[in-house]
């Protein structure tokens, strides 16, 4: 039986996590009266190469160049939206940044360099699920009131490294009423930064994947518990690092809810 409570909950944390960013416009229109293009220096960045240059050329629809005009760079960092009911919503959240503004030259060519292809908050995330892609948005608007611009976008592939995650459980078998305790350690390659404090996640159903949730210490050990449900039936643990070029990992777990 599906649980309506369960549903809103879930809905209720996904809400509120979007509040976190700011989505990029959805539609994509070049203006009508000039063009932008941008290019990365480089398609594929890994955990010790984040960043890229950025390169682009702002002209009228004729092609003549635009001299000593601003354009506005963005960063997007990509993650997929947990969402198991397959409703029709965007499947992508946004973290998007202002990556500065660039003045073009007398040709209307305009560069950026040194861009960070990354996260840049000290923080964790609120989506548990990166996509591995970081997208670039080059933006001219001579009228910010009539929500008409131009705009070119070039997206950057993310290789990150591959995390681990091993586990034991107190039991096999539960019911409705029992806690559910998974021990285990999150891995990195060494040398990939601190692992203390990574975040574990015990998904129990596939609207919970939020409710049971710890942390590990200095060494990737940690302990999640979850209270069981009549209506767990799906029990998955799985890490959330904090380093977008650090890859997650997730193991099913052997239990079975034998509820009545």
């Amino acid at each position: 039986m599906r649980s309506t409570a369960a549903r809103s909950a879930a809905v209720a944390a996904l809400a509120l996590a979007a509040t976190a960013v700011v989505v990029p416009p959805a539609h994509a229109a070049d203006g009508d009266d000039y063009r932008v293009t941008l290019t990365s220096s480089t398609a594929t960045t890994d955990y010790k190469h984040r960043t890229v240059d950025l390169t682009g050329t702002l002209t009228r629809t004729d092609g003549t160049p635009v001299a000593d005009a601003p354009v506005q760079l963005e960063e997007s960092v990509l993650f997929d939206t947990w969402n198991p009911w397959g409703d029709p919503i965007d499947p992508t959240e946004w973290e998007t940044r202002s990556a500065g503004t660039v003045r073009t030259d007398a040709e209307g060519h305009f560069t950026l360099e040194n861009v960070p292809a990354d996260r840049v908050e000290n923080t964790p995330s609120p989506y548990l699920f990166p996509r591995h892609q970081v997208m670039f948005r080059a933006i001219y608007d001579t009228d910010p009131t009539d929500f008409h611009m131009a705009f070119a976008d070039t997206t950057v592939k993310v290789k990150p490294a591959t995390g681990a995650i091993s586990y034991r459980v107190n039991k096999t078998t539960v019911r409705e009423g029992d806690t559910l305790v998974v021990k285990g350690r999150v891995t990195w390659p060494a040398g990939h930064g601190p692992i203390a404090g990574t975040r574990v996640f015990l998904r129990t159903y596939f609207e919970s994947a939020y409710n049971a949730r710890t942390t590990t210490d200095a060494r990737g050990n940690f302990t999640v518990r979850a209270k069981i449900r009549d209506y767990d039936n799906e029990f998955v643990v799985f890490s959330a690092p904090k380093d977008y070029y650090i890859a997650g990992a997730s193991k099913d777990l052997p239990v079975k809810n034998v509820t009545p």
